[in-house]
């Protein structure tokens, strides 16, 4: 009868009791009381996350402008190959916005329907101008413009042909350019504008030999 007493009584306990109309279980451990930070500790904290912020931000920033700049020589080799297909189309000479009234990207529309292209995606204040991030070699001036020359008129292969047409987009006092050989390449905003005021043909001299023939002064 003991055994039997002392086996109801633990069976009782385990089963737990009734307090006050409630039933609770005597052996339910009871909530640890997790410790909170202290000031010194949340001060260290934030200034952790300020130094790592502080570290990030210029690291996203370059790699955002260099993923914008990638896209936009993208954009710039397209409108290149634009004017090449126009050439292609009109006996080698290219577009003449003076001659036919129009601008010249609404005379490349044809060959880049989408309106998309001539927006430089870290222009956000001309292209909402004026419809267009971009420029090209039209530069009023027989010497060194491209607009209704043929495209053997100029003996020089790193003639800039199109280019932003505003500096310091992706890189302070740099700007993206595209030759007409159709390599592109970030300039130094004055390079590319000391370019466009150079004439399309390189003065000849004479060759070395002494034969008369006439070669570039510039070549090789």
């Amino acid at each position: 009868m003991r055994q039997i007493t002392i086996l109801a009584a633990t069976a009782q306990a385990q089963r737990g009791r009734t307090v006050g109309g409630r039933r609770t279980d005597v052996r339910a451990p009871r909530p640890r009381c997790r410790p909170a930070f202290s000031y010194v500790e949340l001060l260290v904290s934030l200034g952790i996350v300020g130094v790592l912020t502080a570290l990030l931000l210029p690291l996203i920033g370059r790699s955002r402008a260099a993923a914008q700049s990638v896209t936009c020589l993208s954009q710039l080799r397209q409108i290149s190959g634009a004017f090449m297909q126009y050439a292609a189309d009109n006996d080698k000479r290219l577009p003449d916005p003076f001659e036919v009234q129009t601008s010249w990207e609404q005379i490349l529309r044809k060959y880049m329907p989408e309106r998309s292209v001539f927006r430089c995606p870290a222009d956000g204040e001309l292209f909402p101008a004026v419809g267009s991030s971009f420029d090209w070699r039209d530069t009023g001036r027989a010497e060194t413009t491209l607009a209704g020359r043929l495209i053997s008129d100029a003996n020089r292969p790193d003639v800039v042909l199109v280019f932003e047409a505003l500096p310091g987009w992706h890189l302070k006092g740099r700007m993206n350019a595209v030759m007409l050989n159709g390599s592109g390449q970030s300039m130094d905003q004055e390079a590319c504008m000391e370019d466009l005021q150079q004439p399309i043909r390189a003065p000849l001299t004479p060759s070395r030999r002494g034969g008369g023939t006439a070669v570039p002064a510039n070549s090789g």
